[in-house]
């Protein structure tokens, strides 16, 4: 991997921005961690390595896509501006969220045959992805025997109860476990003063008024959910869902599927999940999919909103003070306890996908799962495993 530019980050104008991020969103296919990468090799000569680093860190454990937030902050850090954060995401987004709307407006309405085993291989080889996503994740989550326990406890409980309510006490009761478990909790540094971030986007006022704007939108959304009309059930729960990731998108697909079950069919959201999977960008574009679905055009760009809308609220919100304060060992305890609470959501997953992809016979969905993992295993791109799986499954089952 090419080093870094080691010399402090260099402030860039919107136009330079986009021409550095324009080609992410055609290429950044594999998931956060490969999305990771592509972002640092794209501003290595931008940002210094330590710096990249700190707001991946920082990423990685706050509610939101962790991809996406990254794209965010690095975009409102080299420009000191919000603009800059949400120029950022639009390049990486934009290009697959529009095939995504078109999909779900046409794909639903196709009959033929043909079409539908290939989604359904699409689907199948998805387990292997999911799974390689829990595997990644579990590594940098799991960093004791306290943390593998609260990882199995959450695997547990949301495979048999997947709620958002439930996600939420999952996520409350590692946060507060692992603070109790760390018994050298204190207020000490763990970060040296001089070491800390020296470029920040620093709008104190910003970060103020989106943490206050995200707690009441938690709350207000978290209670608008129960609502039976469809744009405000639906809008609010994608924005109550899109709070609970950690880590990455993957951990909110039960949550999806379950809030969403009176307007989406398990068929369809497995479907729309093996779609997105073979886009580039952000796995979150499930959710101009879903909406496209359910509602046409206003409710595919209503859906992508509040599904992205708490990544921006949390980024803007932490990034002026996490200079100050990530160095605590308080919040290190917390925010790792929720990060392995968070990917036993994940497990969770697998079963639903598993279980969902067996309806209708076990040995070909099984066989392309495992062949998937070993795919992925030996390097081959997602795009072409999950495009592998679909005509695998053409092949065995069109008659």
């Amino acid at each position: 991997m090419i080093p870094m530019d080691t010399c402090s980050s260099k402030q860039m104008s919107l136009k330079q921005l986009g021409d550095v991020m324009f080609p992410l969103g055609f290429i950044t296919y594999g998931g956060p961690l490969a999305h990771i990468n592509v972002l640092r090799e794209r501003f290595k000569n931008y940002t210094t390595e330590d710096e990249f680093q700190e707001l991946f860190a920082l990423c990685q454990t706050l509610p939101g896509p962790t991809s996406t937030q990254m794209v965010i902050a690095v975009g409102a850090n080299l420009t000191h501006s919000c603009l800059g954060g949400l120029v950022a995401f639009l390049y990486f987004s934009m290009p697959s969220a529009f095939v995504m709307m078109v999909l779900g407006l046409t794909v639903p309405n196709l009959s033929i045959p043909w079409i539908q085993l290939l989604i359904n291989g699409f689907k199948y080889a998805s387990i292997g992805v999911i799974m390689e996503a829990a595997y990644k994740l579990s590594n940098g989550a799991i960093k004791n025997k306290f943390h593998l326990f609260l990882w199995i406890v959450s695997a547990i409980v949301t495979t048999f109860f997947p709620t958002p309510s439930i996600a939420v006490l999952m996520i409350v009761i590692g946060a507060i476990a692992n603070y109790v478990s760390d018994r050298q909790i204190g207020q000490q540094l763990l970060i040296p003063q001089e070491e800390q971030v020296q470029h920040s986007f620093d709008s104190w006022l910003l970060g103020y008024r989106s943490l206050v704007g995200y707690g009441i939108s938690f709350v207000l959304f978290f209670f608008l959910s129960y609502i039976d009309w469809m744009p405000i059930a639906v809008c609010s729960n994608l924005f109550k869902t899109g709070s609970l990731v950690i880590g990455g998108g993957h951990v909110v697909l039960p949550m999806i599927q379950f809030s969403l079950s009176d307007y989406l069919t398990t068929e369809q959201f497995w479907n729309a999940f093996a779609l997105v999977s073979c886009m580039p960008g952000p796995m979150f574009n499930i959710a101009i999919y879903i909406g496209a679905l359910i509602g046409g055009i206003p409710m595919a760009i209503l859906a992508e909103m509040f599904m992205f809308l708490p990544g921006f609220f949390t980024i803007f919100g932490i990034l002026p003070y996490w200079k100050k304060y990530r160095g605590l060992r308080t919040i290190r305890a917390v925010l790792q306890g929720i990060a392995a609470v968070a990917v036993g959501f994940i497990l969770s997953a697998i079963v639903h996908l598993i279980i969902n992809s067996c309806n209708n016979g076990v040995v070909v969905p099984i066989g392309i799962g495992i062949l998937s993992c070993l795919c992925l295993y030996k390097g081959i791109p997602i795009p072409f495993v999950i495009i592998g799986g679909g005509f695998i499954n053409l092949l065995t089952e069109y008659k």
